[in-house]
């Protein structure tokens, strides 16, 4: 595999962001499951100081529960902020998506020549 610092960051912000979008997907799903506490997914901070040392692919990202209050059924997921989150980081995705083909269509080039 071809790899270096611009595609293991984008492959470890991809996995962040997995991480993110599951957490949302889940909230989403039990939205009206009594007691179900919703979960924020960070990895900014741990990606940029991995990314410093040179070795962005040991950045891991970080799952907490949201300390919301709860509604009446006793879960504290917020659905308009789930599915603006879930937006927002498929549109991050997308972003790191079109980077990495970007480097591999220069990557082609180099190889290539045309």
């Amino acid at each position: 595999m071809i790899g270096d610092l611009t595609l293991d960051t984008i492959h470890a912000g991809l996995n962040g962001l997995t991480a993110r979008r599951a957490a949302a997907e889940d909230a989403v799903a039990n939205s009206e499951t009594p007691g179900y506490i919703a979960r924020n997914v960070s990895f900014e901070g741990e990606l940029s100081r991995a990314i410093a040392g040179d070795h962005p692919l040991t950045a891991t990202p970080t799952t907490t529960y949201t300390t919301d209050e709860a509604l009446p059924n006793g879960n504290n997921v917020r659905l308009e902020r789930e599915i603006a989150g879930l937006t927002e980081t498929a549109l991050k995705q997308q972003l790191l998506v079109e980077a990495a083909n970007a480097k591999f269509r220069l990557l082609r080039t180099v190889i290539v020549g045309q």
